[in-house]
């Protein structure tokens, strides 16, 4: 039976067909194009004299597990104490133990470049050049420990994940007890967790044989916090889910239940620091990263590379551990809050996360200004240390002046400047805001001197309160015998609230040129918002000795300082509306009078699925002290864009509200920060927001590839829907081909389209959340827990496409279009390569002797099925099952081409037996491989597998009983290809682990329960046999449901749970068998309603 499809059907199948793989084409083409400006990697290389020492010590006396893993020491040759040759000699080690842990396949040699270089800065820094007081006095050198798991893929099992964890508490206590005769034993253990490693060094802290304290910190880098970056294994979100449970109930106050007992003392003093390297990372979204939901501000934070001081670079998902500039700051970190004279061997959370932030963050982040100087001395938790006594002539012109600038561009005044300049704070109810910029770095005012400038904040001494000068670290008096009249101020020095950021001249190229290590110093930048001014008086600007010239063709150096109403320095870019800017865009004009520092508030730049563009417009002046920079941060994430030139055109990428992560329902939008010389100009800038939709594509891989298997799935299911509801109704099982035909049509394709549109507007509703959370099978993230932790601010979609921007309501119909089009093209493929095999199979093989029923085949299927529960995992059996229903396929094909040569032969009156005998001749020598192939009979209306051609007596013609089999079969290998993905990844563990001779167990990988409805099902298949035809109004009902529910969940659910996909096609497969046997059991009932007993005996069984 043929359905015809019109012409129109045809058309519109093949343009959308064709506009869905050049879609996927720009999208792939858009993934692997070069990134360019801030989004550009630009790591240098490094060098190092690694050596690598066993500790063959840690061995199965210890643990079950030292048969699999092992542990090794770190070197630095030439500057570590390399351990003695001799095995029986203990091992003496004397500093600060820290422990690496590598990711998915990951070596334990990577630890080599940090240990390297924090060896190096600990000898460098600390032993040669002395700065041990400058620095941290309490120091002490490194001991890096590294776990060689052998290269385990824990991003694809849970099982491998938890034997990590246990090895790496066991390696711990271990290593501790190496330090118990030191004269400060310790107690605690660094931790440095890369990729899944960093997710294994969380789990640790939740398993039984955690030692208590032994952990305190743990700095990951590109590790997936935020969610599971594979959903193929469910022992793996498992792992996941009860890991973030136990953090998040570990900062419940006050802790209640044993779980949050338990936890609360384990998590109280534990430090957690994120890194990631952003968007160069392919292997990883850079939004996985996150900590948002999971901890509290006061136990960590995540931050990208992009941001960090003296980095300024993304860096990919390999290169992030060994990064020279993140190297470098990662040794600096850790030298900083290591503490020789604590047991813990670090110092307080409280200071550890003082020097994380102080560290690590750029200074535009909300918690960055908590530390310091300026913050702490106005609100009373530090004192004063200076205190000046000026005469007012030295600030003569500082009433009027607002704004400070050397070397001066236009210099009115002949007298000599004065040493200091004062902005005086207005209380006048106005809020004000102070920003700093040079090339030069500020220094305590005790090095005046020298030839950097200083910055104090001041306020006037008060005689209700006077302060003793000896509590003053230092008095400054600028008056003499002739000075009439004075001003005394209590000060604090606030250069060490300075900020670096990325040096930019007219020649410069990148921001690794004035990266930690490059030649080139950096700016140095100060900003002071009213919320800090408000308690002070004045700034004071301690000008050094230095006379800078004007230098107008060379890079020569500055300072810039201004004070501003704060409403003038902050803008808001555009309104909230992504249509808008999706649409006309959106435009800003700056003044020609403004700040040297500006904020842009971009309200409708929150999407992490967009690229958005700014083309950045001003008349470049030739008496700029440097080119202007723009620098844009959200969340945790900034980054630097410098040298702007006239109409530069510069794309941002985000990290902000992304799919299936937590996000905060406030300040999540862009923030852009323009810092210019408007002291040298008086020119507007133009800057006008749009969307850059074709590097946009690029963004939609990695936050989507999981969906490249669930939306096919959905796809094929309402195939198969469709296709049941024909055979329910005709008896007649249509083609694949046809009834994708019928999705493309008019009449369903919009509907379809607007259902995924509502649907992805409608899943970013709290009440539609609730209702979808609660029919989901699989258990999510508690999003109560999360919002504890951060006051309610935060949120999380993880269903269908996990939008939150409802402007975005278009992303469901391209999504549809794009798996369509990939269902066609991979369809198109497998029928062609199987019609192809099929002639193959035709020409060499000959037809078998034999009956149905195989004795081989069934005692292959009880083994395979009997060998489940005790070695093979299911996902081993799936693979055989695909196997073997291709085999299918293909003799389907064969069987095809024989049928329509036989019928050619009979048309012109030739004997069709000829064929056979024929194909028989020529490949005598394979009868034996093709002996489990029923037998088509040589007589032309017979010519098919023995079981369906014993249906040709009843009602339906010989052709329409093999065409419902041909295509059913075709169809469930279609269905299978697409779950195939799902059941791979565990699989590959299984064959890594029997590589290494290691028994694993997989627990809920060995339910062969899991995999028996579809191997039945492929035997079935195999035989010959064809399903059974629902015949009551029950059946219909629970086939139509099963098929149903399989393409729902893999729409809406499927991104998260692959892992549920292939337990639904074993539902599936499980109710066809069933009708199978209900079929065979009750043969008279069989027939359906309105429809005569003749024609319902017609089931293949």
């Amino acid at each position: 039976m043929v359905i015809k499809h019109s012409l129109s059907k045809r058309l519109t199948w093949i343009s959308l067909k064709v506009s869905g793989l050049i879609l996927l084409v720009l999208i792939l083409y858009s993934f692997l194009s070069k990134l360019d400006g801030a989004d550009c990697g630009s790591c240098r290389g490094i060098y190092m004299s690694p050596a690598y020492a066993r500790v063959k010590g840690f061995d199965e006396t210890h643990t079950r597990l030292a048969l699999k893993y092992s542990l090794y020491l770190y070197r630095e040759q030439n500057i570590d104490i390399m351990p003695d040759d001799d095995e029986d000699k203990p091992l003496i080690l004397s500093g600060t133990p820290v422990l690496f842990v590598p990711g998915n396949a990951g070596s334990y040699k990577q630890i080599r470049s940090i240990a390297s270089e924090s060896a190096s800065s600990f000898y460098r820094d600390y032993i040669v050049q002395g700065k041990l007081s400058s620095l941290n006095k309490n120091t002490n050198n490194l001991d890096f420990f590294s776990a060689d798991f052998n290269e385990d893929f824990t991003a694809f099992h849970g099982r491998t994940m938890l034997d990590q964890a246990e090895y790496l508490n066991e390696a711990i206590k271990f290593i501790l007890d190496l330090y118990k005769d030191n004269e400060t034993p310790a107690k605690s253990v660094i931790i440095i967790g890369h990729s899944m490693g960093g997710v294994v060094s969380r789990v640790m802290l939740t398993l039984p044989n955690y030692l208590d304290d032994s952990v305190n910190t743990i700095i990951t880098l590109a590790a997936p916090h935020a969610a599971a970056p594979a959903t193929f294994d469910g022992d793996l979100l498992n792992v996941f889910a009860s890991t973030d449970e136990f953090w998040r109930n570990g900062y419940i106050q006050p802790p209640k239940t044993p779980l949050q007992l338990l936890a609360n003392k384990r998590l109280q003093n534990v430090s957690l620091i994120s890194i990631t390297g952003g968007l160069l990372d392919n292997m990883l979204p850079a939004d996985y990263t996150s900590l948002i939901g999971l901890i509290p501000a006061s136990n960590g934070f995540s931050i990208s590379t992009t941001g960090i001081p003296g980095v300024w670079t993304p860096i990919d998902h390999l290169a992030i551990v060994w990064c020279d500039q993140l190297r470098k700051k990662l040794a600096e970190v850790l030298l900083l809050i290591v503490d020789k004279t604590s047991t813990s061997q670090t110092y307080s959370l409280e200071n550890r996360m003082e020097v994380f932030r102080k560290t690590l963050l750029s200074g535009f982040e909300k918690d960055s200004k908590q530390d310091s100087d300026s913050f702490k001395a106005g609100a009373g938790l530090i004192p004063f240390t200076h205190k000046l006594k000026i005469d007012t002539k030295q600030l003569k012109d500082t009433p009027k002046e607002h704004t400070f600038a050397l070397p001066k561009i236009n210099n009115k005044r002949d007298s000599y400047a004065p040493d200091m300049h004062l902005f005086y704070i207005p209380k006048d109810g106005l809020k004000f805001q102070f920003s700093y910029l040079s090339s030069i770095k500020p220094e305590s005012i005790e090095k005046l001197g020298e030839n950097s400038p200083s910055i104090m904040l001041c306020k006037t001494l008060s005689s209700d309160n006077p302060i003793q000068d000896d509590e003053y670290k230092k008095i400054i008096d600028y008056t003499d015998e002739n000075t009439k009249h004075f001003v005394e101020l209590k000060c604090v020095d606030v250069n060490k609230d300075i900020h670096t950021i990325p040096r930019s001249f007219k020649s410069s190229k990148s921001t690794s040129e004035s990266s930690i290590g490059a030649d080139s110093s950096p700016f140095y930048f100060l900003q002071l918002d009213s919320s800090i001014l408000s308690k002070y008086d004045a700034v004071i600007l301690a000008e050094s000795s230095l006379k800078l010239e004007n230098n107008q063709n060379d890079e020569g150096d500055f300072v810039l300082a201004d004070i501003e109403i704060e409403q003038n320095a902050k803008l808001v870019g555009g309104e909230s509306s992504l249509w808008t800017l999706f649409t006309r865009g959106y435009d800003l004009t700056l003044p020609a009078h403004r700040p040297i520092v500006i904020t842009v508030d971009v309200p409708s730049a929150w999407s992490s699925l967009l690229a958005y563009k700014f083309d950045v417009r001003y008349e470049h002046s030739d008496t700029e002290r440097f080119s202007p920079i723009l620098a844009q941060s959200i969340n945790d994430e900034t980054k630097w864009h410098i040298n702007l030139k006239e109409n530069n055109y510069i794309t941002s990428t985000i990290q902000g509200v992304s799919p299936f992560c937590p996000f905060y329902k406030k300040y999540s939008n862009l923030k852009l920060f323009l810092f210019s010389d408007s002291l040298a100009t008086d020119k507007v800038v133009d800057i006008y927001m749009s969307i850059d939709w074709f590097k946009s594509l690029k963004l939609l891989v990695m936050k989507y590839r999981l969906s490249i298997v669930s939306l096919p799935i959905f796809i094929i299911s309402v195939v198969i829907f469709l296709q049941f509801k024909h055979f329910i109704k005709t008896d007649h099982f249509p083609s694949f081909y046809d009834c994708l035909l019928e999705v493309y049509d008019i009449k369903t394709l919009i509907p379809l389209c607007t259902t995924v549109s509502l649907l992805s507007i409608v899943t970013a509703n709290k009440s539609f959340q609730m209702l979808l959370n609660f029919l989901d099978p699989v258990e999510n993230g508690n999003l109560d827990l999360m919002q504890y932790i951060e006051n309610e601010n935060v949120h999380i979609n993880l269903y269908f496409l996990g939008l939150e921007e409802k402007a975005l309501w278009f992303f469901g119909p391209i999504a549809m279009i794009i798996s369509l089009s990939l269902v066609s093209a991979v369809y198109d493929i497998l029928v062609f390569t199987g019609k192809l095999l099929g002639y193959v199979y035709f020409r060499c093989f000959p037809t078998s002797k034999q009956g149905i029923f195989n004795r081989r085949r069934a005692i292959g299927t009880a083994l395979l099925i009997g060998s489940i529960p005790l070695y093979l995992p299911f996902q081993f059996a799936y693979i055989v099952c695909i196997v073997v229903q291709a085999i299918v396929v293909i003799r389907n094909f064969a069987y095809m081409i024989k049928a329509s040569r036989a019928q050619e032969l009979s048309e012109k009156g030739q004997d069709p037996a000829n064929i056979f005998s024929k194909a028989t001749s020529n490949s005598s020598s394979k009868t034996a491989a093709a002996s489990s192939i029923p037998v088509p009979s040589t007589k032309i209306e017979t010519s098919y597998p023995v079981s369906i051609s014993s249906a040709i007596n009843n009602s339906k013609s010989s052709s329409q009983v093999y065409e419902n089999f041909i295509n059913f079969n075709v169809t469930l290998f279609m269905l299978m290809f697409w779950i195939l993905p799902i059941n791979i990844p565990v699989l590959v563990v299984w064959i890594h682990n029997f590589s290494l001779k290691w028994a694993t167990p997989f627990s809920s990988h060995h339910n062969f329960l899991a995999v028996i409805p579809i191997v039945l099902l492929i035997q079935n298949n195999v035989s010959g046999n064809f399903i059974s035809r629902p015949n009551s109004k029950l059946t219909i009902f629970i086939t139509k449901f099963i098929i149903a529910y399989l393409s729902i969940y893999s729409l809406i659910y499927g991104a998260r749970h692959l892992f549920w996909l292939h337990h639904l096609l074993n539902l599936l497969a499980a109710w066809i068998l069933i009708l199978l046997i209900n079929d065979y059991l009750y043969p008279n009932n069989s027939s359906l309603p309105n429809e005569s007993k003749d024609s319902s005996s017609l089931k293949l069984h």
